[in-house]
């Protein structure tokens, strides 16, 4: 035992499991990456399209000049960090499945490191590898680092300014710059605008309190936070008093006139009923089974896997008792973060409506982290647990691995619209100059989805969307409003195009299929769930 700890204690030692432990996280995130999840989801679909137009164009696909808030899907906006962060790679490798999901690779990767650093800074080498080696193998981390969901920025940036913070104490050029890691975070997921300040209001009461900072510090970091944040939490200004877009010679604050998506705050629509099942959701999805969607959770493992539960109810108990116990505020610092930070996350999920994995993907580091203190007070009672926590660990990370690239691939191509968007691909190579396409894939109401779908899959250029021009795929075409069409055909449309003698590739659900003779056209099945047909 002696000599293990003279082992660990080696720098060598540690830069070496550190090393090993940050390139097994990296082998796995990028094995088959940019193949599972197979397809893409709509709402990554939707930021590579307008991260695609802010690489050719400087706007986003509807015209709008680098604005700070998407209109997205119109009546619900979506953030702008995470296709900001597409655009470099898309102008380098172009525009594909891979180049727009690297960069939630590169931030989750980094993200690790940083989970390290943090736990480092909290209970020194021990505590960081433990944690480290749970973030590695944690189903939440590990799902999603593989595919651009725009809210799931949000966590890592965070954890970026956590780490400095923690440090500025030492160095006050850190501690100002982790306020422009928490102002970023209004730009990674609209949640930030209410949960980061109330955050960095405690901590700013605590580190006084302490007199750790003095208060014209607190003010700089104030005034930085703010600078940062500013053009967002306009957007939410204007947007409440109905005023027009402000255009600066950087960037638009955008007026929606559709309004923005306040109906899932509680206290917009306040009731007890809705109170009660955000608590229950909020537990239930953290502590639990997840939110059971498929692009989130793997019901089987739960978020964080259901052991974690354990070391997390018993490390909560050890971090509370290091605030309280007398000691310097730089040793209290992280644990005191740690702890904000997790009540931080139960007041998002409280106060979200009826919260989902993505929604509260906030609180997820500080369990780990707060698990990993679990993990390391059972260890230094017997050294001998790190044996079977190591092995169940382990058995759990294979078994998850196994189901994520076997069973799960293969119910998630649904979800991420792979038999939807080969359809796409295929009609996109016939020469044909109307495209009939059904609109609503997966039936749940939701048209735009469709069209989304389509200018992902057609690599769409936005001057062409928005009707500048008539130019796609490098050549000249019927112009996008008469050359494609998101509906339901029907056997009026159907026949009307026949005697117009229309070239036309119609994408059908089942239902439709039946109104097709085969003698008239050609017919190509994707899973049996949309078909392709095209005049012979």
């Amino acid at each position: 035992m002696k000599k293990i700890k003279e082992i660990l204690a080696d720098p060598k030692t540690e830069v070496f499991l550190v090393a090993v432990l940050l390139l097994g996280g990296i082998f796995i995130r990028a094995f088959h990456f940019g193949i599972i999840p197979v397809g893409v989801h709509q709402d990554e679909a939707m930021a590579a399209v307008d991260a695609m137009a802010l690489a050719d164009y400087g706007t986003d696909r509807y015209g709008m000049r680098y604005p700070v808030h998407f209109t997205a899907w119109r009546g619900s906006q979506m953030s702008v960090l995470l296709s900001y962060c597409m655009v470099p790679f898309i102008r380098i490798l172009g525009f594909s499945t891979v180049s727009i999901r690297l960069p939630m690779l590169l931030a989750s990767c980094l993200g690790l490191l940083a989970l390290y650093i943090f736990a480092r800074q909290t209970a020194g080498t021990k505590l960081a590898l433990v944690c480290l080696l749970l973030g590695v193998i944690c189903p939440w981390h590990y799902m999603q680092s593989r595919w651009s969901f725009d809210c799931n920025l949000f966590p890592h940036v965070f954890l970026a300014g956590i780490c400095l913070l923690a440090a500025g104490l030492r160095k006050k050029g850190l501690l100002y710059l982790s306020m422009v890691f928490f102002g970023l975070c209004s730009y990674c997921y609209g949640v930030a605008n209410y949960s980061v300040p109330l955050f960095l209001l405690g901590m700013a009461i605590w580190l006084l309190c302490r007199k750790a900072l003095k208060g014209r510090e607190i003010l700089l970091c104030v005034g930085i936070y703010f600078l940062v944040a500013l053009p967002e939490f306009l957007t939410m200004l204007i947007n409440v008093l109905g005023m027009d877009s402000i255009e600066t010679p950087f960037f638009t604050i955008p007026f929606f006139p559709n309004e923005m998506r306040a109906k899932d705050i509680l206290f917009v629509q306040f009731s007890w009923e809705q109170l009660r099942k955000n608590i229950v959701s909020t537990f239930t999805t953290v502590w639990w089974n997840g939110d059971k969607s498929i692009t989130n959770t793997i019901v089987k493992f739960g978020p964080t896997y259901y052991l974690t539960n354990i070391f997390f109810a018993l490390g909560l108990i050890v971090v509370i008792q290091k605030i309280r116990k007398a000691g310097d505020t730089l040793q209290k610092l992280p644990y005191a973060a740690l702890l904000g930070w997790l009540l931080m996350g139960i007041w998002v999920g409280i106060l979200t409506k009826e919260v989902t994995i993505n929604r509260i993907n906030i609180i997820f580091y500080p369990v780990l982290v707060t698990a990993g203190v679990g993990i390391l007070w059972c260890i230094r009672k017997c050294w001998l647990a790190a044996f079977p926590i190591a092995g169940i660990y382990g058995i759990l990370a294979l078994m998850f691995a196994s189901n994520y690239f076997g069973e799960w691939a293969e119910v998630s191509r649904y979800y991420y619209y792979e038999p939807y968007l080969n359809a796409l691909n295929y009609i996109k190579e016939q020469p044909v100059d109307y495209y009939y396409i059904a609109p609503d894939p997966q039936g749940e109401g939701v048209n735009m989805v469709g069209q989304i779908l389509t200018m992902y899959s057609h690599e769409m250029d936005a001057h062409y969307y928005q009707g500048i021009s008539n130019i796609q795929d490098g050549r000249e075409v019927l112009p996008y409003l008469e050359r494609y069409c998101f509906l339901d055909v029907t056997e009026e449309i159907l026949a009307e195009n026949e005697a117009a003698g229309k070239s036309v590739a119609y994408l059908v659900k089942p239902p439709q299929a039946a109104l097709f003779s085969e003698e008239k056209y050609d017919i190509c099945s994707f899973y049996d769930a949309f078909y392709v047909m095209i005049l012979k």
